[in-house]
């Protein structure tokens, strides 16, 4: 579709909502108040400052947030905009700004948006421009138009990095029947980089200007009460640089059959992706088997990132037993790359996991976790090497017991969290410097004074790292309080924490941090918010650095 006819459609649409809309006002006039206004307003300021070290962050930083709702005539018109003093000359002083007015089964949405229509089409990508989602009865369709990227000059000069990048425009559709638990979509979608928005031509790094046509379909379907199918496929014809050599009319690959509709060359490349699961739910147990295949390369302007060169097969069982009061869980799958048999090497893991939550009385109950990871290099274009194969089992045990107590005048919580996790390398080869084990004990507790708000906590956490190469160790123990004053207007909290590193049985460092926060709420309109962070870090060796940072934070918040 061209432009010119996705403007022209979509102008047709929104004047058909707008219209819907001043009819159904007219309807219930009466009964709606004209001019509603309400939302939220926050400032806040930073102040940093470290002794030992260079400054990791500027000595004072702010940003002022804002989430304003005005409602006419029953139309919801949300905003939303982040000033930072990142943009402090103002050239971009709104780095968001979102309108998106809704009446019934119509949303308009102007500015920034970042819709979700399917994980391999458009799936979260943030677009500056206008959109529209109609639903009238079961008929679902949505359009939208804007800027995805803004051109990003290099700037060689500039203590910052940023990657250069072309301008982007884009455009997606979507079409479907059904209801939001069970539906068919068609979506499609259109993105272009602009090969003359940028001045220079990066020199450290490649950036090309490219174009990209996804199709997909989604689709939940819900064939009985316990019985629902998920599937979602797409196909992308992705051009990595539209200036790259042309491909021949008689050429008999197949993306250039796609050449009417976007630039075809021969960095143009076609890939696929899937997903399906199937869930079956009873009420003392459930499962779900997931498939998902998403080949080498896959793209699309619409998505910001996806794990390629991957197949997942995967089944998940779990019930409910003794009167809901023992829960298990557990996932076992099958995982593979190298799809297209291009890579020099093939890897299979093996996943598999399990757990339970048991509440043995109502003062008593545990989680316990076992989970097995297991990796093997094989053959792809050449047979892996014996010496420096890859072959591996990761293990994970987990067990938590926990004691809760209420009485009339006093809450206490008790949870104990013992864990270990494990590598062992199946090649004896490089078995001596990938092998390690990890030990973790934690205790934390919590009492609570059910007519004054107070509360006091302790912890404790001893955390060793184990390997042929060296022994890491840590002792902590961390304290906290809060307390609630004036009628509950303002809540204070004070945590401390310290713990003691050790290397190789010798100290290594000792760490304090300690943070206290002040929560004042005026009245319903007014808030103010103070947090302070000090960081104490004393090395106990050499070639260790001391140092000591702080900042002070202080935040007003507006509600109308």
């Amino acid at each position: 579709m061209r432009i010119k006819s996705f403007f022209l459609l979509f102008f047709i649409l929104a004047s058909v909502f707008l219209q819907t809309v001043k009819a159904q006002d007219l309807e219930n006039i009466s009964e709606l108040k004209p001019v509603e206004f309400s939302g939220t307003f926050t400032v806040f300021g930073s102040y940093y400052n470290v002794e030992g070290i260079d400054p990791r962050r500027k000595d004072f930083t702010w940003y002022a947030t804002g989430n304003p709702l005005l409602k006419l005539y029953g139309i919801d018109i949300p905003f939303s905009f982040t000033v930072s003093e990142q943009e402090r000359t103002f050239r971009q002083p709104f780095n968001q700004f979102c309108i998106s007015p809704t009446y019934k089964w119509a949303k308009a949405h102007l500015g920034y948006t970042n819709l979700a229509w399917s994980p391999f089409t458009w799936s979260g990508q943030t677009a500056l421009g206008a959109g529209v989602e109609l639903n009238p009865g079961k008929l679902r369709f949505g359009a939208l138009y804007g800027k995805l990227n803004r051109a990003v000059e290099e700037n060689l000069t500039s203590p910052e990095l940023q990657t250069p990048a072309f301008k982007r425009m884009g455009y997606a559709m979507r079409l479907g029947y059904g209801t939001e638990s069970s539906h068919v979509d068609l979506i499609m979608l259109k993105g272009k980089d602009d090969e003359n928005s940028l001045s220079t031509i990066p020199q450290n790094e490649e950036v090309l200007p490219g174009e990209n046509i996804v199709v997909g379909l989604s689709s939940k379907l819900k064939f009985t009460e316990k019985l629902f199918w998920d599937a979602d496929l797409a196909t992308s014809v992705f051009t990595r640089d539209v200036r790259a050599l042309t491909l021949s009319d008689d050429d008999a690959s197949t993306v250039n059959s796609f050449k009417s509709i976007l630039k075809v060359n021969s960095s143009t490349q076609m890939y696929n992706a899937y997903q399906t699961e199937v869930r079956f739910e009873e009420k003392k147990y459930k499962i779900k088997a997931k498939y998902r295949l998403v080949e080498p390369d896959f793209q699309s302007m619409g998505a910001y990132y996806f794990q390629t060169d991957v197949e997942n097969i995967t089944i998940e069982p779990s019930a409910y037993l003794l009167k809901n009061k023992l829960r298990i869980s557990s996932s076992f799958g099958h995982q593979r790359n190298n799809l297209l048999n291009k890579k020099l090497y093939t890897t299979k893991r093996i996943i598999g996991n399990v757990g339970l939550d048991y509440a043995v009385s109502k003062v008593f109950g545990f989680n316990a976790v076992y989970a097995n990871y297991s990796g093997e290099q094989g053959k792809g274009l050449k047979i892996p090497n014996q010496a420096t194969q890859q072959s591996y089992v990761s293990q994970n045990m987990m067990v938590m017991p926990r004691l809760t107590f209420v009485k009339e005048k006093l809450t206490h919580f008790h949870t104990l969290m013992a864990n270990r996790q494990w590598m062992t390398d199946k090649n004896p080869n490089t078995a001596n410097t990938t092998e390690y084990q990890v030990d973790n004990l934690n205790y934390t507790s919590s009492f609570v004074s059910n007519k004054t708000g107070l509360t006091l906590g302790a912890s404790y956490l001893l955390s060793i790292f184990e390997s042929n190469l060296n022994i890491n160790r840590l002792n902590g123990i961390g304290l906290n309080a809060s307390m609630p004053f004036f009628k509950n207007k303002l809540t204070s909290s004070l945590s401390a924490n310290g713990t003691q590193q050790k290397l190789n049985h010798e100290n290594f460092a000792d760490i304090i941090n300690v943070t206290f926060q002040n929560t004042y709420k005026i009245n319903d309109h007014h808030g103010i918010t103070l947090l302070g962070i000090y960081l104490d870090n004393k090395a106990k060796v050499p070639t260790g650095i001391s140092f000591n940072e702080y900042n002070i934070d202080l935040g007003y918040t507006y509600t109308f």
